[in-house]
């Protein structure tokens, strides 16, 4: 007989302890169940594993990116979702960028540019004509310099006299007050004498339409009219003179200011 040789056939010296050599320490500790079904959650987690990196293998290649290092796959190695969420940020930020230069650009307020408003024409009343009671027409001309008091569908009294009464103690006490209706209008007794004042009738309203800043409105306006004829000062919703008593004495300087 033989002798008994304890070097598994292949002449070399068994490992201290015998049997089976270690195994590797990174596998950890391997458990083998008495029964094979209770290895299919680990059999899902690895199938999911190996899908998951076929779907990273298949986008890499689709994006032109290296492959993957071969590494270990787990449930916690990073998927695409953190470089596809920075390719899609990168596409919307281009696609703005391009939107915004090719948008029609505007002021850095983000308000249309609206060319400055032009000061309005000067409007001139020489060629307009009132009538008298008498049905006379008595050029505008004639009466400037002037304040011309538009009072359709009013007495208005206390401004007729108002007007009278500033006009005197104004620095252009020359100046005549007109008062002007569709009919000739009747004047408040008692008026002030060292003051020209005339009632005269404008039956197709030419002097209101003459001056586009009052003719949208039929409220009671005044007018001041310098010499020339140009209306320096309009004023619509009158009731006193003090609307305007300030700048009688632009009648007898004929500058003109803004209306209002």
């Amino acid at each position: 007989m033989g002798t008994l040789r304890g070097d598994n056939g292949g002449g070399e010296r068994p490992q201290d302890g015998g049997g089976l050599p270690d195994l590797p320490p990174e596998w950890g500790t391997i458990i083998i169940p008495d029964d094979a079904g209770a290895l299919d959650d680990e059999g899902s987690s690895i199938r999911r594993q190996f899908r998951r990196a076929a779907i990273r293998r298949r986008w890499r290649r689709r994006l032109h990116l290296k492959p993957e290092p071969v590494q270990r796959a787990g449930d916690d190695s990073p998927g695409l979702a953190v470089p596809l969420l920075i390719m899609s940020i990168a596409v919307i930020a281009t696609l703005v960028s391009l939107f915004a230069v090719a948008w029609p650009r505007r002021n850095p307020n983000g308000t249309p540019q609206v060319a400055p408003p032009s000061p309005p024409a000067a409007v001139k009343l020489t060629g307009h004509s009132l009538f008298d009671a008498d049905g006379a027409a008595v050029p505008l001309h004639d009466l400037t310099p002037a304040v011309v008091l538009l009072v359709e569908g009013c007495t208005c009294a206390d401004l007729i006299t108002g007007t009278v009464d500033a006009v005197a103690a104004s620095k252009a006490p020359s100046a005549t007050v007109v008062v002007v209706a569709a009919r000739v209008p009747t004047l408040p007794p008692g008026l002030n004498e060292k003051v020209k004042v005339r009632a005269l009738a404008d039956p197709n309203s030419s002097v209101r339409a003459a001056v586009p800043f009052l003719a949208p409105s039929r409220t009671t306006a005044a007018l001041l009219v310098a010499a020339d004829g140009t209306v320096i000062r309009a004023v619509s919703s009158v009731t006193a003179a003090s609307a305007f008593d300030s700048e009688l004495g632009n009648l007898a300087t004929a500058v003109p200011a803004p209306t209002a």
